[in-house]
């Protein structure tokens, strides 16, 4: 780069010095050809500087330099001008024209300090062959001497990344790498980044990178198609306490061999309960934020493991610094938690095509929903969605709700009978409760069942209530697993724990050999002596629209019974849960037809969330009638009541 040495040398001397100036040059450029010509290396090079140089020097136009301009100062735009004709005359005292002084200045680019850079001589972010070959690797040891050694991809080039890994004997780089000596590596032991941990993986993606995915790190994954799962579907198993979500695989050209799975629920009813807890989830979150933050600070402002640099001045980038400070210490960066909404994500990914939800609440309606996603490359024109809580993975852009009615899990107490006097009785009262495990992420929940031992008489009439840990020790409480193993349940239920046994109702008397008890919304019960022995309820049907038939309560030795007929009905667009409850003797119908206009007396409508359905939508409907017909009450055999033919345990289900 030439820079002038007097800013009026120009205007005092240019017009005369100029011609002069350029022979003297034009005879140096041909002394240095002359001279050189005998000299082979670098000759050609140097013919082509001076034909560079000539070519600048005959040119007219002015390129100001990358980014800027170049500043004209007043006396050179003077020389510009055009002036009379043989009207110069040198000033007084100046100086001969050759005798003016001429001096060149040569300012030499730094040589790049990054080598990838300084190779990338069309500057595409990666090394062609031709690049690679002027680098001191072509003409170094083996392996990094080959091409195909850096270029593990097999794409014709050497990119950044692979640039930053060079080519090491597989076996030595991956035991080095292999810190814990396990086999694998992973970014829970600080081996490599998680970033790494998902890229790597070749398929099983169990969070390990074993030695032959990390020979084929670099190798393209599989193009893989990604849409909607189809026939997802939702029912019940009271035996085990689980609501079973069962679907297909989405109908696409290429299924990914990776195919996970997210599932999402739908229940408006929890919905302020559930924002309750995200709010104080993020209150945790910020905390752990606000931890982390110092722990990576004080990272960030040590020296590296040899005291060479601060590692801020070796990760100056942000951004850089926390994937390193990840990797080398396996300090997971707190992640913001989910606002609450009508749909929360309540497993994946998981593999297969079920899944047992155990985290529900009894009494709520719950809809469900599952996408597919995957971690494989899609196909050019394929979209998939993304969610910044799962980097790497790609969505199917829409979820797929189940086709069928929402589902609620019932949790009925059942009461047995336990002994009993004239004035006096001791009832057994049983249910399930959930315990749930908050160490582990996601909260495992799991479901036992409960039962105490009540004694009612007439000065403590209400038979259960909510109690405390120390009075349901006091009722001689035990606990049974879902396979009906009994457990301590000192070790199994928290010290504040709080269960709600309250049934409704209230002791009257003693009817012959049964209690009597009584109940404002369900009428009187003469509970059995038949209830020593439990029975376990029936198991549902795989029908989606299976009618449920359930016996509230049975007096004067099972003549009367009072029951409850339940049945999902789609009404357009929309789900209605319609409930029939009726007091018959034997031989009398159990339910019938509901009119969605006129349901009439002991009919009550409910929509999908739970709520009384909206008159808007009976109206719609006015006309359809709603089948709740059950069948003839048959009697009570000691505790099996017969509705239509079929027998079914007191407090259990009948489905039909």
């Amino acid at each position: 780069m030439a820079q002038e040495n007097s800013s009026n040398a120009l205007a005092q001397y240019g017009p005369v010095g100029a011609p002069i100036a350029g022979v003297v040059f034009l005879i140096l450029f041909v002394a240095a050809i002359v001279m050189t010509s005998g000299i082979s290396d670098g000759k050609d090079s140097l013919q082509n500087s001076v034909k560079a140089v000539r070519a600048k020097l005959e040119d007219t136009k002015v390129s100001p330099p990358k980014g800027g301009t170049i500043p004209l100062p007043d006396s050179v735009t003077a020389t510009m001008q055009v002036g009379e004709a043989d009207a110069w005359k040198p000033a007084a005292g100046s100086r001969l024209p050759l005798g003016m002084p001429i001096f060149w200045q040569v300012t030499m680019d730094a040589k790049p300090q990054d080598e990838f850079a300084q190779f990338d001589t069309n500057g595409d972010g990666s090394w062609d062959q031709i690049e690679f070959q002027q680098t001191s690797y072509f003409t170094g040891p083996a392996p990094r001497n080959e091409f195909k050694n850096w270029d593990r991809n097999q794409d014709g080039l050497i990119s950044k990344e692979e640039y930053k890994d060079p080519p090491k004997d597989p076996t030595e780089a991956f035991a080095e790498l292999d810190k814990s000596g396990d086999g694998f590596l992973t970014s829970k032991d600080g081996e490599i980044t998680a970033e790494e941990e998902r890229t790597w993986d070749r398929g099983d993606f169990d969070g390990k990178i074993d030695f032959q995915e990390y020979i084929d790190r670099y190798k393209p994954h599989d193009e893989v198609d990604v849409g909607a799962v189809e026939n997802v579907a939702a029912k019940i198993d009271p035996a085990t306490m689980e609501i079973v979500v069962t679907w297909d695989d989405p109908a696409v050209d290429t299924v990914p061999p990776d195919i996970q799975y997210f599932i999402e629920r739908r229940a408006p009813e929890t919905v302020e309960k559930r924002r309750s807890e995200y709010r104080k989830r993020v209150q945790k979150y910020t905390e752990a934020l606000r931890a982390w933050e110092d722990r990576f600070d004080k990272w960030w402002n040590t020296t590296d493991a040899e005291g060479k640099k601060p590692n801020k001045q070796m990760w100056p980038k942000k951004s850089d610094a926390e994937k390193e400070y990840l990797r080398s210490t396996s300090d997971m960066k707190p992640v913001m938690p989910k606002e609450a909404s009508d749909w929360e994500e309540v497993a994946g990914p998981i593999s297969g095509n079920e899944y047992r939800d155990t985290s529900f609440e009894t009494g709520v309606t719950y809809t469900y929903a599952v996408k597919m996603a995957t971690q494989k490359g899609l196909k050019r024109g394929v979209k998939g969605a993304k969610d910044d809580r799962y980097p790497g993975w790609s969505f199917s852009p829409d979820r797929t709700v189940t086709a069928g009615h929402p589902v609620i899990v019932n949790n009925r107490i059942a009461m047995g009978f336990a002994g009993s006097s004239a004035d006096s009785a001791n009832i057994s009262l049983a249910k399930w409760h959930s315990v749930v495990d908050e160490s582990v992420d996601p909260p495992k929940v799991t479901w036992y069942r409960v039962q105490i031992v009540e004694k009612v008489d007439a000065d403590n009439a209400a038979v259960g209530g909510v109690y405390t840990m120390t009075q349901l020790k006091d009722r001689g409480l035990k606990m049974l697993d879902i396979a009906g193993t009994e457990v301590n349940p000192q070790e199994i239920l928290p010290g504040d724990t709080k269960i709600d046994f309250d049934t409704t109702y209230r002791f009257v008397a003693k009817v012959g050999a049964n209690p009597l008890l009584s109940s404002r919304d369900l009428g009187d019960f003469e509970l059995p002596k038949a209830t020593t022995k439990e029975m376990q309820p029936s198991a549902p049907p795989s029908t989606d629209d299976a009618m449920e038939v359930r016996c509230l309560s049975v007096k004067s030795g099972g003549k009367e019974g009072n029951f409850e007929v339940t049945r999902w009905y789609k009404a357009g667009e929309d789900w209605l849960r319609v409930v029939w409850t009726g007091a018959v003797k034997t031989g009398a119908d159990v339910g019938g037809e509901v009119k969605l206009g006129s349901p009439g007396s002991g009919v009550k409508i409910y929509d999908a969330t739970g709520k009384e359905a909206p008159s808007s939508v009976l109206k719609a409907h006015k006309d359809e009638t709603v089948d709740l017909a059950a069948g003839s009450y048959d009697g009570l055999d000691e505790r099996s009541v017969s509705v239509g033919g079929e027998s079914f345990d007191l407090f259990g289900t009948l489905y039909k």
